[in-house]
């Protein structure tokens, strides 16, 4: 994997939005589905609100997936995303899912442990218990360091399901991969990040301005965060093709490095 340019963060933006205009009405479909599933999913009692997080590199895997055929312009089948939901592919991506819960509550537990039980449900109910308010500054510092511990969880975790999808990696070595490829092309990274925050602050700022704060304003900024959410999708796919190269690719250096050790 060689180092990657700043440069390449708007890059993956460009690439991000061309993908996504070759099928739009597909890319979207498959928006609808997750969020469809989502909904039936939270009916389920006691794990309905965990199931969703927990295939959510199902998920990811399913759009980039999507975003794959798209690029190659194939057309958006059920046979095209089957792969993911077979063995060794499915069960690795829901225990990707599973360890990210777990990584999420510790850093709950961390959070509670720095800010303590009451200063929390002063933060959820303000009104509960007035004489705890100088309890709260110090989620200041707990929220900083939760943040800081998540970033190096983000990175693991942005790459870690197309490699185990495409590449045929086990957890760790998908997460460990994930993690520096990240590091390796960090300055791309956050101008991608910062660039994609502008634009959709622009663009929710541009729905508010032209319709107001309406049931039709609120209804069109949520149809355009679903459309910016599978842009970003396809951007995901767009920096991992840069950085490991094409699904499938020889050209791809862990391809490259599988085969050396063979």
């Amino acid at each position: 994997m060689s180092k990657i340019p700043a440069s390449a963060g708007p890059a993956w933006i460009r690439e991000g939005f061309a993908i996504f205009r070759k099928q739009p009405g597909g890319l979207m479909l498959v928006m609808l589905a997750y969020l469809l599933a989502s909904v039936v999913l939270g009916i389920i009692p006691l794990v309905g609100q965990w199931l969703p997080v927990v295939l959510g590199p199902v998920s990811t895997a399913v759009f980039l997936q999507a975003c794959l055929a798209a690029d190659r312009d194939q057309r958006l089948t059920g046979e095209v995303l089957r792969p993911i939901f077979q063995k060794p592919v499915f069960p690795r991506l829901v225990g990707l899912g599973a360890l990210f819960v777990l990584m999420v509550s510790l850093l709950a537990l961390i959070f509670a442990g720095m800010v303590g039980s009451d200063a929390i449900l002063q933060m959820a109910v303000p009104q509960a218990k007035p004489e705890i308010s100088q309890a709260l500054p110090g989620s200041g510092s707990a929220l900083l360091l939760v943040f800081l511990l998540s970033l190096p969880i983000s990175m693991a975790m942005l790459f870690a399901a197309p490699l185990i999808n495409w590449q045929q990696m086990g957890v760790g070595k998908a997460l460990f991969y994930s993690f520096f490829a990240v590091w390796r092309a960090l300055a791309a990274f956050v101008v991608y990040f910062v660039c994609w925050m502008v634009i959709v602050m622009l663009g929710m700022f541009a729905v508010q301005l032209v319709v107001g704060r309406t049931a039709l304003g609120m209804a069109l900024s949520q149809s355009l965060l679903m459309v910016m959410v599978m842009v970003i999708q396809c951007s995901v796919y767009a920096a991992y093709r840069t950085i490991f190269g094409g699904p499938g690719s020889q050209d791809s250096p862990v391809s490259q490095e599988s085969a050396d050790g063979a």
